[in-house]
C-alpha cells in the first residue's frame, strides 16, 4: 500500500478573487478527502456525488460545514483535503 501525506487544498489550488475554492477549480485528477478534527480519521469523498448534490460552484468552506465523521460522528471543524493524486 502506498503511503501519502495529506495536503491542504490551499497548497494544491489557487484561491479565486473572493478567496474561495470551488469544486470546479480543483483539477479532476485530484482525489478529495476529509480529515476529522476530533479523531484524525481520513476518508475519501465522492466528488461526483458532491457535484451532483451541491453543484460545481459550491465552495469548499460550505462543504466543510456539512461534513460528519463516520467514525466518531463529529460535525465540527472537519477539513476537506487532497489525499492523493491519480497518475497522469
Amino acid at each position: 500500500m502506498r503511503q501519502f501525506k495529506p495536503l491542504h487544498l490551499s497548497e494544491v489550488v489557487f484561491f479565486t478573487r473572493d478567496g474561495q475554492i470551488r469544486l470546479k477549480d480543483i483539477q479532476p485528477y485530484y482525489v478529495l478527502g476529509a480529515i476529522c478534527r476530533h479523531c484524525k480519521s481520513i476518508s475519501e469523498l465522492d466528488r461526483r456525488a458532491l457535484e451532483r448534490r451541491y453543484g460545481r460552484d459550491t465552495t469548499a468552506i460550505n462543504l466543510e460545514k456539512r461534513l460528519r465523521c463516520r467514525s466518531c460522528q463529529n460535525a465540527r471543524g472537519n477539513t476537506i483535503m487532497v489525499i492523493n493524486q491519480w497518475p497522469r
